[in-house]
């Protein structure tokens, strides 16, 4: 567990270094315009901080374009298909898992990247996220060949690369808690994912280069969540002591 007094400590030290970390901001599920998706987008252009909607392609509104475009820093990123599970009964939910035919998922994200290109979203990226966060390792190779540059889960990525052609840009700080229904996880250990992190990055090589996630969903958060999110954003972007970037300056 972590306190705020832990996290400056953290930046301060960054700052020793000379050095300024990178912050990135996805946030799953959308689909429609709602006061939440309202709500999240003010606070990314309160704190300067670019936006990536993970967004659920089946059945995009029809003024979710026009929203968007009011807002330039905003990205579209590809969220699965339909957000169903395909896996069987008693195993980790996914979409894109070991289970499922390499043909339909194929046949699936290809329609779902048409639709998204049919609903004109601006500042679509070519970048992947599964559902769930979860991904069968069969599928990697041919995500390239279907048109995506790069791959978003959740936690330490194992590799920069994980296939040649494939980026990998994780998100690392999740503040709700899943079990039992989507409730706030709590401040110190929301904190700890975000302190732990960075010290990874400060101190091993491996991770260094990697811009530190943070993933909300404004659709199932409560009021708590809203108040820690406000509360970090504003904690993070105090003084410069990050830099709060979007994926495209990123992909090859």
């Amino acid at each position: 567990m972590a306190t705020w007094a832990e996290l400056d400590e953290e930046l301060e030290k960054w700052a020793s270094q000379g050095e300024t970390p990178t912050f990135w901001w996805r946030d799953d599920d959308t689909e429609a315009c709602t006061d939440d998706l309202d709500r999240l987008i003010a606070l990314s252009e309160r704190f300067d901080a670019p936006l990536h909607l993970a967004v659920i392609p089946v059945a995009i509104a029809d003024d979710l374009a026009d929203r968007l475009s009011m807002s330039p820093h905003v990205y579209s990123l590809q969220h699965g298909f339909a957000h169903k599970n395909h896996e069987p009964k008693g195993t980790r939910a996914s979409e894109v898992g070991v289970m499922r035919d390499l043909t339909l998922i194929e046949t699936d994200l290809r329609e779902g990247w048409r639709r998204m290109q049919v609903a004109k979203l601006p500042n679509t990226l070519p970048v992947f996220v599964p559902p769930w966060n979860r991904i069968g390792e069969q599928v990697l190779p041919y995500l390239p060949q279907w048109g995506y540059t790069a791959l978003s889960n959740f936690d330490a990525r194992p590799h920069p690369e994980p296939v040649p052609g494939l980026q990998r840009f994780n998100g690392h700080i999740d503040p709700i808690r899943w079990k039992e229904g989507a409730k706030f996880a709590g401040e110190e250990k929301t904190l700890e994912q975000c302190v732990r992190h960075l010290r990874k990055r400060r101190l091993e090589d491996a991770y260094r280069d990697e811009p530190t996630g943070f993933v909300s969903h404004h659709l199932q958060t409560d009021e708590d969540t809203w108040s820690f999110t406000e509360a970090l954003m504003s904690r993070l972007t105090q003084g410069a002591k990050t830099q709060w970037i979007s994926l495209d300056c990123l992909i090859k």
